[in-house]
């Protein structure tokens, strides 16, 4: 039976692209699309969803929000994660935080379809056949990746404890937990756990309170 894949980017045309070439592939697995995070989950909730492609940079709820929710609501669907950034420690942050595969834009349609096919037996394995819990230091990193300017909630979810980091393309600018200086609070919310974590985009302050790289400061905090 056919399985029922989500591609999930803002790019319309694109997905209009991808749905009509995938079509080949129709015994073996459906598509649905969705054009940012919020249309993602809905779709989720409402179909029996087998895995998830999708972007990391669009409106409204972005991919890296989208992998939060997916983690906690949907943890046995594999992800395969879409990026126009090619890093050598992509392949080893997917496989931290349990993404399924990731691929780099522009790809051929074959080479994705091939992916998701390789990728659908994980559906069905539970829990660890999907998202890892998801560390702050990882997905700090996937942010720098991507050149980001957006804003970082955290919630310690033990203490209940709520911190703010601040990016401006990918470096990180300010960071505000208690009254605690921007770089003891960023160091601090890095040893978080169990965290629940959500981006908004823009929301970056005009003074900013650090002038360390982040990747400075991920490479001190190991």
């Amino acid at each position: 039976m056919s399985k029922a894949v989500l591609i999930v980017d803002d790019e319309s045309e694109m997905l209009d692209v991808l749905r009509k070439a995938l079509e080949h592939y129709s015994k073996v697995f459906s598509v649905l699309v969705a054009g940012d995070g919020e249309a993602a989950l809905e779709i989720l909730r409402e179909n029996d969803i087998a895995l998830v492609v999708t972007d990391l940079i669009m409106p409204k709820m972005d991919g890296f929000s989208l992998l939060v929710h997916i983690r906690s609501d949907f943890p046995g669907i594999p992800v395969i994660i879409m990026t126009g950034h090619r890093h050598p420690v992509m392949e080893r942050m997917a496989w931290k935080i349990g993404v399924a595969d990731y691929i780099e834009k522009p790809f051929k349609f074959e080479e994705l379809a091939q992916r998701i096919i390789a990728n659908l037996g994980e559906e069905g394995r539970g829990k660890d056949g999907g998202l890892r819990k998801i560390k702050v230091p990882f997905f700090l990193r996937l942010i720098d990746l991507e050149k980001m300017t957006c804003r970082v909630s955290l919630l310690e979810r033990s203490s209940r404890r709520e911190g703010i980091m601040f990016f401006r393309d990918g470096r990180l600018v300010d960071a505000r937990l208690e009254d605690l200086p921007p770089e003891k609070a960023v160091y601090e919310m890095l040893g978080w756990n169990d965290v629940d974590i959500s981006t908004e985009k823009g929301g970056s302050p005009a003074d900013m309170g650090l002038s360390m790289s982040l990747q400075d400061i991920l490479d001190k905090t190991g």
